[in-house]
């Protein structure tokens, strides 16, 4: 069953929509009405609304600042237009701003139910859809800990190597590898910046049906070749694909190009589909299937590449394995590169694993006979330069880390990565506490303007957000993360503590209070604050 939010300045329209919905045979729960953008936003706020029917013109917030601020906040909720004006631009904006249809007053009302009922289908058809690709996921053969997965990635590890049943295992789990030749694809999946959004996806079940989808648009894109993809450890899509001598010979000459055209396809899909970045790894092409484990690493190492050109995409291991003996003076970039991430990141355990590949990354510098301590010190002291930045906040804690003093002198060649992996950890922990802090002090912030301006009818996320210098979406992101509550439920727990208030300490009418502590009409802000304490304001104040 689902619940349908009418809003419209005009009772009368708000009504005759509701009832005629209700009296249909459309599979409702309950029908809201709205007479304003504000209680509208409350009311998607507080219910899981499945479609949304908006007039344009309204006092206060109107339809068209409504519908920015649901594709801001629930941009999962349909919405279908229902207004006077048939002007092309009205209805242009309402279309950009995601609008399912745009309808023209006087609605014919049988109109109205197909559309109602055409959008409230989509909606559970995409909801069907979503619970079936979980259930795949969790409990059918094709999920992360399946036979297939398994045997597959013990294929490109070299496990498989010299057994000689590898063939019939091969059969068992109904996939063929014949080649004779071959080439490997390593496909990262950047979680930092996905969906609509582009905000990090961090539940482990999120990042596995990302990775259900990505192996099903990789079967899809890649049908007109004879390729294998399957899941690998953390954010890795690994797609093998095989060649017979006929087509081998065919596509020699111009196999760089359409392995490029097949890792372009990928990224742009996985873009267009899952608005997620990714970036593909490409091995050569080779003889035999005990090359396998060696194209599997070739192409994971060209991922790595993606640290130094971070607009590029896709990287072809002989490209980049030449450029090895350039690694000395790329050790800059990487620097800048690991710095960018230091000041963004949110996570402790995510910049950890960030300094461990750069230390990692870097360490053939310090593998040459003829390195001074001086790589190490410009690496430091950049570090050390972002505690800096942040002395306001870390207090006298960035004395200790001043590389001067931090090193024991002289260094050895063979202690200087150890040395150097761990003064990066201790800034780190150091930066990451300090933007905590910052973090904190713009949860007060907001939390001392909402206090100021709860009481105003018209206050809307992103007023608040441009308070504080910040996106809503963000702004929203870091409340949540800091308080544990959202914005809004912050918002409606100051108004509602305030009414509360009033309610037992004065004599106010109840449209007194609900004008006093934000509410335009004092129907809705009966509902909200019954909503709120389970009980009437009248039962409240007894």
């Amino acid at each position: 069953m689902h619940t349908v939010l009418v809003v419209d300045d005009e009772a009368i329209v708000c009504q005759g929509i509701k009832q005629f919905l209700e009296q249909s045979d459309l599979p409702l729960a309950q029908v809201l009405t709205a007479s304003n953008g504000y209680e509208a936003l409350d009311y998607l706020r507080m219910e899981n609304v499945d479609l949304v029917l908006t007039d344009i013109q309204m006092d206060g917030m109107n339809g068209i600042e409504l519908m920015e601020s649901i594709l801001s906040e629930k941009p999962g909720v349909p919405v279908v237009v229902i207004s006077a004006h048939d002007e092309f631009d009205y209805a242009q904006k309402c279309i950009r701003l995601g609008a399912r249809d745009y309808l023209i007053k006087p609605v014919l009302l049988s109109q109205l139910i197909t559309i109602v009922g055409r959008e409230l289908t989509r909606r559970s058809e995409k909801y069907k859809l979503h619970l079936e690709d979980s259930l795949k996921l969790k409990f059918s053969m094709t999920g992360m800990s399946s036979l297939r997965t398994y045997i597959l990635n013990e294929m490109i590890s070299g496990s498989l190597e010299h057994a000689d049943d590898y063939r019939y295992i091969f059969e068992q789990i109904g996939v063929t590898l014949n080649g004779p030749y071959f080439s490997v694809f390593v496909t990262e999946l950047q979680w930092d910046r996905a969906g609509i959004g582009g905000e990090s996806i961090l539940l482990l079940r999120d990042r596995n049906l990302l990775k259900y989808a990505t192996v099903n648009i990789m079967e899809e894109t890649l049908k007109e070749w004879e390729t294998i993809s399957f899941y690998s450890q953390g954010h890795k899509i690994v797609t093998i694909l095989q060649l017979d001598l006929e087509h081998y010979e065919q596509n020699k000459a111009e196999s760089i190009s359409k392995l490029n055209l097949m890792a372009k396809m990928m990224v742009q899909h996985i873009k267009q589909y899952l608005y997620m970045d990714a970036i593909v790894g490409i091995s050569p092409m080779k003889l035999g299937l005990q090359a396998l484990p060696d194209l599997y690493r070739q192409a994971s190492e060209a991922t790595r590449w993606h640290g130094l050109y971070e607009t590029q995409t896709i990287f072809f291991a002989e490209d980049y394995q030449s450029r090895e003996a350039t690694l000395k003076v790329n050790w800059q970039q990487k620097t800048d590169h690991l710095m960018d991430k230091i000041k963004t990141g949110r996570h402790l355990e995510q910049l950890e694993h960030v300094v461990g590949s750069f230390v990692a990354d870097i360490s053939p510098v310090f593998e040459q006979e003829d390195t001074t301590a001086g790589i190490l010190l410009s690496i430091a002291y950049r570090a050390y330069g972002v505690v800096l930045e942040m002395k306001e906040t870390v207090g006298d804690r960035y004395k200790a880390l001043d590389p001067i003093h931090y090193f024991q002198f002289p260094l050895q060649s063979n202690s200087m990565k150890q040395s150097l992996s761990a003064f990066l950890l201790e800034c780190t922990e150091l930066i990451y506490s300090s933007m905590i802090d910052h973090d904190r002090a713009i949860v007060q912030r907001t939390i001392a303007f909402i206090r100021a301006e709860f009481r105003n009818k018209e206050l809307k996320i992103q007023d608040i957000a441009d308070h504080v210098y910040l996106s809503p979406n963000y702004l929203s992101y870091l409340f949540k993360r800091i308080s544990n509550e959202t914005v809004w439920e912050y918002v409606t727990s100051m108004r509602m503590e305030e009414a509360k208030h009033l309610l037992l300490n004065t004599t106010k009418k109840r449209y007194e209070i609900a004008d006093e502590v934000g509410y335009e009409s004092p129907e809705h802000f009966s509902r909200v604050f019954k909503r709120y304490y389970g009980e009437t304001p009248n039962a409240i104040r007894g």
